[in-house]
């Protein structure tokens, strides 16, 4: 048997998604999967025992005909949108399944409502479920069986030795307690201020002093964003920056020999909690409960507003009071060396 099993498009969502794959080839460990991924994501997955091949999406052309080859007889969509829908379809599988939005109903065989207050793993296991009902497997997937999240490969001695070297290069002393922050978001409502990091970072090394090395994280969006929270600190030197400079195995290890991760609602936080790294994950216009369950090692701070959770790129009302009333007080004492 093969399925085809359609991917997120966004670092944390692939990750929730991976305790619904380690479920499912525990049922059917036979079944073959055949992950359908963005390239800058393929490193979440190209080592998971659980996924025994990768469809890199190049092309919405050359993805349709690599789909199509394989002959799968089966699609699992983790992502419902209209072309997954449609090359299910094109794909001749004999059953498929997916969330009800953009006229999936058409295309595919089974369709479960999509619910904005559901929790993303429960979603992705309760497409797994249908899928083992229809091949004769009663299956009820239990909330705590999805708390772990998979990511395979940030441990490997090359990456470990990769890490170590770009520590070395920007002046990180590791025998002092690493703090991680990734402050950055492409959505301006899940992001603090930049005085908001200033006065963090201040708080911090007040608390801890010569104690910790804070490493500030995040892809090459975040150097501009970063570069200003630094200028603005009166000793940039209480800081490091990593932003740019690690690939997201490399980002695992480093989060592994750290004793804390802050960070807003973004893939970091997720990378976190696969490598059991103690982890603040700061919540705004967005809702906690959609991206849990989370483990003991997850603190969450979200202090809502009326209009939250918002899921805007922008505030509508112009005072992103949910931003602004974060108790940085909260998050400092949360972190506990």
């Amino acid at each position: 048997m093969k399925a085809i099993l359609f991917m997120p498009n966004y670092i944390g969502d692939v990750l929730m998604v991976t305790p619904a794959i380690r479920i499912l080839k525990k049922y059917v460990s036979s079944l073959e999967t055949h992950v359908v991924i963005k390239q800058a994501l393929l490193e979440l997955i190209d080592s998971n025992p659980y996924v025994n091949n990768v469809i890199v999406k190049i092309s919405r052309w050359q993805t349709l005909k690599d789909i199509v080859r394989i002959k799968s007889d089966y699609a699992i969509l983790f992502r419902t949108t209209f072309f997954n829908s449609l090359v299910s379809k094109l794909s001749f599988v004999k059953y498929s399944v997916g969330t009800n939005e953009e006229f999936s109903s058409i295309f595919l065989t089974e369709t479960i409502k999509k619910d904005f207050f559901r929790p993303y793993r429960s979603e992705c296991a309760i497409l797994v479920e249908k899928f083992l009902n229809h091949i004769g497997i009663e299956a009820k997937i239990l909330p705590d069986e999805l708390k772990k999240i998979d990511f395979f490969g940030w441990d490997t001695q090359e990456i470990k030795s990769s890490v170590e070297q770009k520590l070395t290069k920007f002046g990180i002393d590791t025998t002092k307690k690493l703090v991680v922050v990734s402050p950055f978001s492409t959505r301006k409502t899940k992001m603090l201020t930049i005085e908001q990091y200033v006065e963090l970072v201040n708080l911090l090394n007040k608390k801890y002093k010569k104690d910790i090395e804070i490493i500030f994280v995040g892809d090459k969006n975040s150097i501009p964003f970063v570069n200003q929270i630094m200028y603005k600190l009166a000793n940039n030197n209480i800081c490091k920056s990593l932003c740019g400079e690690l690939n997201l195995k490399e980002l695992g290890y480093l989060l592994s020999i750290s004793s804390y991760l802050i960070s807003v609602d973004s893939g970091p936080g997720y990378v976190s909690q696969a490598v059991s790294t103690k982890t603040i994950i700061i919540f705004t216009s967005t809702l906690p409960e959609k991206y849990g369950p989370y483990n003991e090692n997850v603190k969450i701070v979200y202090n809502p507003v009326l209009c939250s959770p918002c899921y805007k790129n922008e505030c509508k009302i112009k005072n992103y009071k949910c931003i602004k009333q974060v108790d940085l007080n909260e998050i400092v004492d949360s972190v506990l060396l």
